[in-house]
This record gives structure tokens, C-alpha cells and sequence, in this order.
């Protein structure tokens, strides 16, 4: 499989008044033409931070301060504005949690997709108009030709979140950077979505970055599975070998608390403390506090990244990736 995105040492901080804040902080990366890449953890671990990074949507105060982003070869960190919006919307696309980041609210509907299309489509306006009534039916809304005229308040936020997720499809984009796209949706439709991503990299070979703190739905959807705590990866391998035999006490954790491990009744087990500050150079481990199996060496001196059978992780004393969960 050819790597279609390739991420190295990438690196993004945000200046405050406290001092920068190393909300992404050397990832890397890289996911192959028709792969999806399941990328989950904690709120504030640096999942949506790192896909606005690979999509150059990060604005003062944050910044870029190292690494690279390949797309196809070509680098995007550094791409002028004018570059970017020839890629973004055609080649490379983003659904975000929050459909009100993507549609303007005193534009209809219709209007909004249209623009969309002819951003990187020479087609008439009535094409373009028929275009945007078979995304809608694509995501599942009924009666498109009639929801073409309405208004984004005039949706409920599942309604408005399958627009955003239509809008992100319309040019089959070589890179789909799914920010929790279905939290707001109901299971029937999240399952259609599903299938509409997984038929989109099959067939389109799209490469899918799939970003989500629910196992469940990466377990099903995703080929690989990139853990990550602090503002980075510390731990990534196929999604089967990642959740039957889990090397960071970090991915043990979120396995473990999971409802479904727990019987009925049951106090739900969950990982102790909270992440660490992103303030200050890194001294140790980050999940050292919240670790059962730190020692004093993980207070100490910050894991390197090791590769064993295809599986990589960052930990001094990982369990060994055969190891049952």
C-alpha cells in the first residue's frame, strides 16, 4: 500500500501568557491510499489539533514551529493561502465535530454546496444545483430538491452535520479528516455514514483519518489505530492487534473502560488522575502520574518510540504485543 500522507516530527504549539502550550508535539505518522486510520484518546489529547495541522487551519496563536506534512509528495507545511485553497475542498477535506464551524448561517443550503462544487468543478449552475441534491440524498436527507432552500437553522444538528459531512464528500477528496463526525447523529444514520466512508476509500482509494474517542466505532472502521495521550502517539498498529493485545498501559486503560467490560451493576472502571499540563518541557513520561506500572525511571526519562512486529509504542515498561488485554 502506498503511503498516500506522510507525517513527520510535526509539531504544533499554541503561545499564551503561561508560556506555549506543545498541544501537538512530534507525530508521525503516515496513512496509505484506501487505509483508514482510527486516531483516538482523551479530550485534549491533540487529535483535532493535529487535523487542523495536516489541513494548515491552525491561526494565531498556535503555529506550525517543526516537522512535515506530505500529501502525495508535495509539502504542506509553508503552502501559501492561495495553494491551500486550490487543495482544500478537492484534495484534501475536513468534517468537524460542530457543523456551524462549516455552514454559514445566513446562507441557504443550496447556496453553500453550489459554491463548493464550483470552487473545483467547471459545471453550469444547473448541474451544479443537481450535484448538490445527490450529495444531500447521499447522506441520507429526505426530499432534497426541497431541502436545497433551507436555511441551516432550519435543520436539526443531525440534519445540519449530514450537509457538513455532504459538503466534505462532493469532490471524493484524496485525504478525509473526520473529526467526530457522527456524535450528533442517530445510530441509523451513523451506520450509513460508516458505509459511505468504507466504500469511499475502497473504491476511491481515498486515505480516511478517522478521529474519535469511541473504540467502537474505529473497531469496525479502521484498519490501523493510532493511540494518543499528551500530544502524541503513543501507540499505533493494526486496529485487530491494538485492541486484542494492547502494549501501552495508556490503550489498557481506555479498553478498560469501556461499558462493556463491566457487568451490569458494576462501578464503571476508569484511568485515575488527568492529563498532564502542556505547558512545560517534557520530563518523563506523561502518563507516568496515571500509570499502574510506572516506575522510577518513567518519572525521569521521556520513552523513546520503539517498533516491534509492526506495532509502535512509547513506554519503558510496555506490555509485550502478543500479551492478552
Amino acid at each position: 500500500m502506498s503511503a498516500l500522507l506522510e507525517v513527520k516530527g510535526l509539531k504544533t504549539y499554541f503561545a499564551t501568557k503561561y508560556g506555549e502550550v506543545r498541544a501537538v508535539d512530534d507525530v508521525s505518522f503516515a496513512v496509505g491510499e484506501g487505509e483508514v486510520l482510527g486516531m483516538v484518546g482523551e479530550s485534549g489529547s491533540g487529535k483535532s489539533v493535529t487535523g487542523c495541522s495536516l489541513m494548515g487551519l491552525v491561526d494565531a496563536p498556535g503555529r506550525i514551529v517543526a516537522g512535515s506534512v506530505k500529501l502525495l509528495g508535495r509539502e504542506l507545511v509553508g503552502l501559501a493561502e492561495r495553494d491551500w485553497r486550490a487543495l482544500r475542498g478537492r484534495d484534501i477535506a475536513i468534517i468537524f465535530q460542530d457543523p456551524m464551524l462549516t455552514l454559514n448561517p445566513v446562507l441557504r443550503i443550496d447556496t453553500q454546496i453550489i459554491e463548493a462544487i464550483k470552487a473545483h468543478a467547471d459545471v453550469s449552475k444547473a448541474r451544479a444545483r443537481e450535484w448538490a441534491a445527490e450529495a444531500l440524498a447521499g447522506v441520507g436527507i429526505p426530499s432534497p430538491e426541497e431541502r436545497l432552500t433551507a436555511y441551516p437553522h432550519q435543520f436539526s444538528g443531525g440534519m445540519r452535520q449530514r450537509v457538513a459531512i455532504a459538503i466534505a464528500l462532493l469532490h471524493n477528496p484524496k485525504l478525509l479528516i473526520a473529526d467526530e463526525p457522527t456524535t450528533a447523529l442517530d445510530v441509523t444514520i451513523q451506520g450509513q455514514i460508516l458505509a459511505q466512508v468504507q466504500t469511499l476509500a475502497t473504491k476511491m482509494k481515498t486515505a480516511v483519518i478517522w478521529v474519535t474517542h469511541d473504540l467502537s466505532v474505529v473497531s469496525g472502521l479502521a484498519h490501523r489505530i493510532a493511540v494518543m495521550y499528551a500530544g502524541r502517539i503513543v501507540e499505533e498498529g493494526r486496529t485487530s492487534d491494538v485492541l486484542a493485545h494492547p502494549a501501552h498501559p495508556y490503550t489498557r486503560g481506555l479498553l478498560r473502560s469501556l461499558p462493556s467490560q463491566n457487568k451490569p451493576g458494576e462501578t464503571l472502571t476508569q484511568i485515575p488522575g488527568a492529563p498532564p499540563r502542556l505547558l512545560n518541557e517534557r520530563v518523563g513520561c506523561s502518563f507516568a502520574a496515571r500509570c499502574d506500572r510506572a516506575q522510577a525511571l518513567c518519572a525521569e526519562v521521556d520513552p523513546v518510540k520503539t517498533i516491534v512486529a509492526e506495532r509502535a509504542f512509547r513506554c519503558h515498561f510496555a506490555l509485550r504485543p502478543e500479551s492478552p488485554a
